[in-house]
């Protein structure tokens, strides 16, 4: 149900800071509600509405009543310039949202009929990375993401809007032990695959077929103990560069999968 936010006093535009909606949002971003999350950005509001996601909240700037007609899910104008200061980012564009975090799924809550291929994802503490990790899986035909404790939360806004409405659309398994995801991955019939700085077989030479859940780790440090043997892949690299980025390291490895078929015109 659509929070109640009280109106501006002509009853059309909210005109004062102290609105008992821009206070929640500022709050949300603020970390002083769990909970909740901020969609901000028209993709991510309407990727929201789009999935059935059920808004407690909806803002949008005075200077845009198009898009507030046009999203059809209730909420309010606010004046663009108090919409920028409750925004978390440095230029609003235009649309603010909350909504209940969504409910993340166990691993036997995840289909892994034909040959899937889940992303692990553990330690990544950047939203950004983590954004853009979800997106690449999502291209690449990941079936799921499992989430390890440890790293930067999926409903962080940050995330949210790097992964362009990824992780709003993905199935997301959000893991406190490394050493029961690899019990359960193995027990349900999933080799299991780590990106390797070094020591590793080229992606090329991999086989990637069967059902595979491939390991990423943190920026830096090493993966937790997943009591299970992860079979390593090390993408070659030219130069005196040791290591690429956990997401060019990890977009590159699950595009090597093959999950996703030729394009057709």
């Amino acid at each position: 149900m659509l929070y109640n936010w009280s109106m501006g006093a002509d009853g059309q535009i909210i005109r004062s800071r102290s609105n008992a909606g821009l206070k929640r949002m500022r709050a949300v971003l603020a970390g002083r509600e769990r909970g909740v999350l901020v969609l901000e950005g028209e993709r991510l509001v309407r990727d929201a509405i789009r999935l059935g996601c059920p808004l407690e909240g909806l803002l949008v700037a005075d200077d845009r009543p198009e898009l507030l007609d046009s999203l059809d899910s209730g909420g309010a104008l606010v004046e663009a310039q108090l919409l920028q200061q409750a925004s978390g980012l440095k230029t609003s564009p235009g649309v603010m949202a909350l909504a209940p975090v969504p409910q993340a799924l166990t691993l036997d809550q995840v289909n892994l009929d034909g040959d899937p291929l889940l992303l692990v994802i553990a330690g990544v503490a950047d939203p950004g990375n983590l954004g853009a990790l979800a997106r690449s899986a999502e291209a690449s035909g990941v079936r799921a993401l499992v989430l390890l404790a440890g790293g930067t939360s999926p409903w962080n806004p940050k995330a949210l809007r790097g992964s362009m409405g990824s992780l709003l659309r993905l199935p997301v398994v959000i893991a406190e032990d490394a050493a029961q995801v690899g019990r359960e991955l193995n027990e349900r019939g999933l080799r299991q695959a780590v990106a390797a700085t070094r020591a590793g077989k080229a992606p090329s030479d991999f086989d990637w077929s069967g059902p595979i859940a491939l390991w990423v780790g943190p920026e830096t440090g090493d993966l937790p103990d997943s009591g299970q043997h992860l079979e390593p892949i090390t993408i070659p690299t030219a130069g005196e560069v040791e290591s690429l980025n956990v997401t060019v390291a990890g977009s590159l490895l699950l595009f090597a999968a093959g999950r996703v078929g030729p394009t057709t015109s």
